[in-house]
């Protein structure tokens, strides 16, 4: 009977020391909290300037595109968070001619040619004001980001910070960037793992035609991705989206038509890939399947995807037998993008 009861009691603790051996802290039985996190990405794209071109003056048209990706832990507190922004600009003189060369780089990319502290005497360049923006954010809510104390230093500057821990490091207006914080937490979705880094990247591409015959086109097509890696350099969510954005202008420099802001994630349907592509899903569907399929990969895994030339203008196409379906776009500039918002990433 004895020998009985103490094979039974040796059976109940191998359990239990299995069981332990299988919590999440080192053991002791009891599993820890598991982290929940959410990644987000807000993106706004406004017209700066535009004015027709007059006899001895040129015209001009600016287009910028800003950009947060956001991070959050399951209190909603930021974990990490970059803030760039696409600046691309046209002069056009009184002939329909672009006169002027466009720098595809964005704020972040340009750094000191930029030129805050030389042209503008500021306390940082441009892109260490925005990380250190960034940094601040760590920890905080949106509610306590978007709500901190500002002050108008003058009519274009209108939400500097007045934050004492900023005042030193942060002199621009940041009413756009708390936008755009406010919209990747408001479109914010679970990641597949736990958040380590999050990283934005880009790249941009411009159509210039003269007026002619036809009205003339300035083109500015922003691609955007932005990721959240784990600790093993694995992707735990992405998000894909293009700013495009198109300027026509007349044979004497006067701009016609309204200039759409909207991203092509936001077009959807208006878009038109379905209507006039007949294509097997719509943009923001394409973006979305893509990025779906990213997850659980690392990054080189990703951009060295197999591809195919479909024709001269797609010559990056998915042969990915996941994604034959569902993702017959291009995607170079898109796994471009990505490699930079991984080397990106902090």
């Amino acid at each position: 009977m004895k020998k009985i009861m103490a094979m039974a009691l040796a059976a109940v603790m191998s359990i239990s020391m299995v069981a332990c051996s299988n919590g999440d802290n080192g053991g002791n039985g009891i599993d820890e909290e598991v982290k929940t996190y959410k990644t987000g990405m807000g993106i706004n794209t406004k017209v700066a300037k535009q004015f027709d071109a007059k006899e001895g003056n040129n015209g001009k048209v600016e287009l910028d595109t800003t950009m947060v990706i956001a991070s959050f832990d399951q209190d909603g507190k930021v974990v990490s968070a970059t803030i760039d922004v696409a600046q691309q600009s046209a002069d056009i003189d009184a002939s329909g001619k672009i006169v002027s060369e466009t720098d595809l780089r964005t704020k972040v990319e340009k750094g000191e040619d930029y030129g805050m502290k030389k042209f503008a005497g500021a306390v940082a360049e441009i892109d260490e004001q925005y990380a250190s923006l960034a940094k601040w954010m760590e920890g905080k809510t949106v509610d306590e980001i978007v709500n901190m104390e500002v002050y108008a230093k003058d009519e274009k500057h209108t939400s500097v910070p007045a934050v004492e821990d900023l005042k030193s490091s942060v002199t621009i207006d940041v009413g756009s960037y708390l936008e755009g914080l406010k919209e990747a937490w408001e479109t914010a979705t679970e990641t597949t793992g736990p958040v380590a880094k999050t990283g934005l990247g880009t790249v941009i591409t411009s159509k210039e035609v003269d007026a002619g015959e036809n009205d003339g086109l300035f083109e500015i097509a922003t691609n955007i991705v932005g990721v959240a890696l784990d600790t093993d350099g694995k992707i735990v969510w992405a998000g894909i989206d293009t700013a495009q954005q198109q300027a026509k202008f007349t044979v004497k420099g006067a701009f016609t038509g309204e200039i759409d802001c909207r991203t092509k994630v936001d077009k959807g349907e208006d878009y038109g890939m379905k209507k006039f592509a007949g294509a097997v899903a719509e943009i923001n569907e394409q973006y979305a399947s893509l990025a779906k399929w990213m997850e659980g990969k690392t990054v080189d895994e990703v951009i060295n995807m197999e591809v195919y030339a479909k024709d001269e203008k797609h010559t990056s196409v998915p042969a990915v037998e996941d994604l034959k379906s569902c993702v017959t776009i291009t995607v170079g500039d898109q796994l471009k993008a990505l490699e930079k918002a991984a080397q990106n990433a902090k």
